[in-house]
């Protein structure tokens, strides 16, 4: 349980860091992901998980592939971590 916890916090990190480099609005993701505006920052969070329809939505909204989703999340991990404990 620990260890999907830390990667749905890592996921949130990635998330959140795209959602402030590409100025997209968190209104816009939300709408994507047919979720509230709290359900985004949830997930920024990692108190609410997604769906590999919802991640598949992300990488498209981002315009940006798999490989580097993951090395965001992988970078994020370790913080991710600390934050668990």
């Amino acid at each position: 349980m620990h260890q999907k916890g830390t990667y749905d916090l890592a996921i949130g990190m990635a998330i959140r860091e795209l959602h402030d480099e590409r100025h997209i609005e968190r209104e816009k993701l939300a709408e994507v992901l047919e979720i509230t505006d709290l359900g985004v920052t949830r997930i920024e969070n990692g108190a609410e998980r997604m769906s590999a329809g919802d991640l598949v939505l992300v990488l498209d909204a981002f315009d940006i592939s798999w490989d580097d989703f993951y090395a965001r999340v992988k970078r994020n991990q370790d913080k991710a971590e600390k934050q668990m404990l």
